[in-house]
């Protein structure tokens, strides 16, 4: 019986005047945030207090050293589980909740170390998966490693990476027993269900024409009408849970797409933004933030933003020379024949209109069921202002919240997609890679720049807390047991009060 079936038969029982506390298995599961963004894949933490203001030296009740990586916190009762990296060492890491004590650690080898095309590639991006007795490890660059909670090694399966040059994004997902993965990419793009405890496969949904995507699965509906939905290649897809057979699609979506689907009031919302959908002046302001001190007629004219930023007068940029933005991030992308140096020739064609891929920047709202392509019946609305490069949308209390880079919050009335605010200032600029969290009456949104934001939920955009940490936040923050777990570059961070 799992934790759900326990709750729902407790409480049952209770209305009838039936104690639970002597039945065996009845009692109330353990505090739990067991796969990236929670219980559900929501992002939603119910019934918690957490602090609203902390930082190094407010509200922290102990802070540990990781090495780097960007995987969420995977908790369940008293542990944390989460990946890093050392080089081409793997680690599985598993520490204690109550004090942040690393309990054990785990490694695997890689061959060499692979030069993404955006620095904030790394293998250590997924975030493990636990249903309490197993725990599911994955790196693109190896495989998949089950552990039992005493670090043993139960099963583990190697895959071919699927060479995505900006590193793989997605995370495993774990289901009454089924184990879900996305493999877009690569030569064997598919997604895959096996059995967690086995490692068995039991079906495998074939998907050739997708390219790599950073899109979690994510399981909707229940019983037979349960469905596991997975983004990526300018569509939406649902699979039969039982099957893997396919049941309706969506199309009309970005090419690549990071943000994974969420569900709530009936009502799916998936979609995203990339710099493959936009050109021109457009892919430009995109690049750069107003706080990136790039003149008027650098973005216009790159011979101008040659002029400005080449400090040496040799004809050529350096990393370093590029001011603080998304250019000086994606530098090995740009840098086309791998010289070190981004030359004219390699950065003028980014601000023409060549580049451009197939799909369209889009957020849409879609009622589930149906068969086939479903997209001329079941799309309730869209929108294509503010959408999240990577941050996943959140869906609370009737309202759709996403965080455009940059530093712009919009919240959106889940039925409708009227805008109750759009595009609003968060005050700090920049990149937003992790997902926003709902916790009671606030929102928290982590900025890549270090700070976390408490925004109050509702209709108007209400900042109540700025929370500066001090190092680059990547990963999507867990909530259990009236505590915040944040991840930086260096550290864990448990705050409660």
């Amino acid at each position: 019986m799992n934790p759900n079936s326990i709750l729902l038969l407790a409480a049952a029982l209770s209305a009838c005047g039936i104690t639970t506390v002597n039945l065996r298995g009845a009692e109330a599961p353990p505090p739990q945030w067991p796969q990236f963004r929670g219980p559900g894949g929501n992002a939603i933490a119910t019934a918690q207090a957490i602090p609203i203001t902390f930082g190094p030296d407010n509200n922290v009740r102990w802070k540990t050293a990781l090495p780097a990586g960007h995987s969420s916190p995977c908790i369940w009762g008293d542990r944390i589980f989460l990946t890093g990296h050392d080089g081409t060492t793997l680690k599985m890491i598993c520490l204690r909740r109550s004090d942040g004590k690393i309990l054990w650690e785990r490694e695997r080898k890689i061959s060499k170390l692979a030069t993404y095309e955006h620095i904030a590639g790394s293998p250590a991006n997924s975030t493990p998966a636990t249903d309490g007795r197993h725990v599911v490890f994955q790196f693109d660059d190896f495989g998949v490693v089950v552990m039992d909670f005493a670090g043993e090694v139960i099963w583990e399966r190697t895959f071919a990476p699927t060479a995505n040059r900006f590193s793989y994004g997605a995370s495993p997902v774990l289901d009454d027993g089924s184990l879900y993965l996305n493999r877009d990419g690569g030569i064997d793009s598919s997604l895959l269900c096996l059995d967690v405890a086995t490692g068995k496969e039991r079906w495998k949904a074939v998907r050739p024409d997708a390219i790599g995507s950073f899109c979690s699965p994510y399981v909707s509906g229940e019983g037979a009408l349960k469905q596991i939905l997975a983004g990526g290649s300018g569509r939406l897809e649902a699979y039969d849970a039982l099957t893997g057979k396919p049941v309706w699609h969506v199309t009309g979506l970005p090419t690549f797409v990071c943000p994974s689907p969420v569900v709530a009031g009936g009502m799916i919302f998936y979609g995203g933004w990339t710099t493959a959908h936009v050109a021109g002046r457009t892919r430009i302001e995109s690049i750069f933030d107003e706080d990136s001190g790039v003149s008027a007629a650098a973005m216009k004219d790159p011979s101008a933003f040659f002029a400005q930023f080449d400090a040496n007068k040799d004809g050529r940029l350096v990393v370093g020379e590029f001011p603080q933005s998304r250019a000086r991030d994606a530098f090995n992308f740009t840098d086309k024949n791998k010289s070190g140096f981004v030359e004219m020739e390699e950065w003028a064609p980014v601000y023409t209109e060549r580049g451009t891929a197939p799909g369209r920047n889009v957020l849409l709202a879609i009622a589930p069921g149906g068969k086939g392509d479903i997209t001329g019946t079941h799309v309730k609305w869209e929108v294509a202002k503010g959408l999240p490069y990577v941050a996943s949308p959140l869906a609370h209390r009737g309202n759709v919240y996403f965080v455009k880079t940059g530093g712009f919050l919009s919240c959106l009335d889940a039925k409708t997609g009227t805008a109750h605010y759009e595009s609003e200032r968060l005050g700090v600029a920049g990149e937003y890679y992790a997902t926003p969290v709902a916790v009671g009456e606030h929102i928290v949104i982590c900025a890549e720049r270090g700070t976390v934001l408490m925004v109050k939920a509702g209709d108007r955009l209400e900042i109540v807390a700025r929370n500066v940490l001090g190092e680059s936040l990547n990963a999507t923050p867990a909530v259990v047991d009236n505590t915040l777990y944040v991840r930086s570059a260096k550290h864990l961070w448990a705050f409660a009060k």
